[in-house]
């Protein structure tokens, strides 16, 4: 039987050197997920897809979904205009261009160009608008995502 004297010193630093090596190189390849909850181009194109699909689809309870009616100003005002929007219309088409966006910690907002035309319940003539339109969003929370918090000019989703 042969033994084998082994240097303890020097398989320690070998040990050391290797843990060091790990330590370093594997944080630097380690790639930090995005967060889920960056409000950027592709998070405001999805939500206002959202809200146009909302309007097109005639559907009231899906377009105030997207609102967080309870931290936006005379958030209830702003329900019952909507409400009274959409029993004032058939049908609604509309078209978005986002603009620019700009980040302010946990909210931001929006620059949209809008054009919708709106066929009222009536025997009125359809009616068409264009206009900017600035909306504010905020995180929705934990679950993710984005709640629209102010619309300005308001007036855009009534009829004249």
């Amino acid at each position: 039987m042969v033994l084998k004297v082994v240097n303890v010193h020097s398989f320690c630093r070998v040990i050391a050197q290797a843990t060091l090596f790990f330590a370093v190189l594997l944080p630097a390849q380690t790639k930090k997920a995005p967060s889920q909850n960056t409000f950027d181009d592709q998070a405001a194109s999805q939500l206002l897809l959202q809200l146009s699909e909302a309007l097109q689809g005639h559907s009231q309870k899906q377009f105030l979904a997207l609102f967080d009616l309870e931290k936006m100003k005379n958030g209830a005002i702003f329900k019952q205009q909507i409400s009274s929007f959409y029993s004032q219309t058939d049908s609604i088409r509309v078209h978005m261009n986002l603009g620019e966006i700009t980040v302010e910690g946990e909210s931001a907002t929006m620059s949209v160009t809008a054009e919708m035309e709106a066929e009222p319940s009536s025997a009125a003539p359809s009616t068409h608008q264009n206009d900017t339109i600035t909306f504010t969003v905020i995180s929705a929370g934990a679950g993710g995502g984005w709640k629209f918090i102010d619309v300005q000019p308001r007036s855009f989703f009534s009829l004249p």
